[in-house]
């Protein structure tokens, strides 16, 4: 071979070579999702997440990210998912559906009472609707078998209300959360937002069921970030979920 002809010859390995041997055709997964009686569910979101590892500086940051685009079930209740081509060792599917959309609580409004203590309760028992939804997870396997059908089933999540006192005077505009000890799939998908605390320090929200015996309260003001961190925090049962009662004193709150 000419020698004038190596190098040519060698940069057209190297163009084509990061093709050859780094591209896979993207993993594709199929979702069922069905409700707690096992019939298919139309209209349910389907998330898929990984763990990733962030660089900032000189720290190290464990990040949930997304790995592929957000599906919505079909009337069988079965949507497709291209997973992207990263590494993992951690991921998930979820699986969401809310008790009603915010386009059908708009329209319920049309017919809303105008009297106003009907009006107030007509509101809460919307909000209620809105906010309640149901759930299923499934953790991701990086050696399942590409034609495997992921059924992932509902389940209702429980209403968790409660109160906050801070020397026996309730605790406004804080933010409450109630969980359980994080498993993997809490890594990547929480099981419910803070809620905020009114002026009577009461709070209220939907929460996946479980061993929620932890809580974390969060007062945000002016002169700095007070928290307190509860562990083993008992509940009393109600008819919607749970109802629980801190009775806690200043001096716990730690500054942040």
């Amino acid at each position: 071979m000419n020698s004038k002809t190596i190098p040519f010859a060698f940069i057209l390995v190297l163009c084509f070579m990061p093709a050859l041997v780094f591209a896979q055709r993207p993993r594709q997964v199929s979702v069922r999702v069905v409700d707690e009686r096992d019939k298919a569910v139309e209209g349910a979101e389907v998330r898929a997440r990984y763990m990733a590892t962030v660089h900032e500086g000189n720290k190290e940051y464990r990040v949930p990210i997304e790995l592929a685009d957000p599906q919505t079930t079909d009337a069988n209740g079965r949507c497709k998912m291209i997973l992207q081509d990263v590494s993992w060792s951690l991921a998930a599917i979820e699986a969401h559906r809310p008790g009603m959309k915010t386009e059908d609580a708009i329209k319920l409004y049309e017919d809303a009472p105008t009297e106003p203590s009907k009006l107030a309760a007509f509101e809460r028992e919307v909000k209620d609707l809105v906010e309640q939804y149901s759930t299923a997870h499934w953790l991701l396997d990086p050696e399942m078998d590409a034609h495997q059908l992921i059924t992932l089933k509902m389940e209702k999540t429980i209403k968790v209300t409660g109160r906050v006192n801070v020397d026996g005077k309730p605790l406004a505009k804080a933010l409450v959360s109630i969980f359980s000890p994080q498993t993997q799939i809490d890594q990547l998908f929480p099981r419910s937002s803070p809620s905020l605390t009114d002026d009577t320090g009461r709070f209220s929200f939907y929460a996946i069921p479980g061993e929620l015996n932890r809580a974390r309260v969060v007062v945000e003001r002016a002169n700095g970030t007070r928290v307190l961190d509860l562990t083993g925090v008992s509940a009393q049962s109600t008819p919607d979920g749970l109802r629980f009662e801190f009775e806690t004193i200043a001096s716990d709150y730690l500054l942040k």
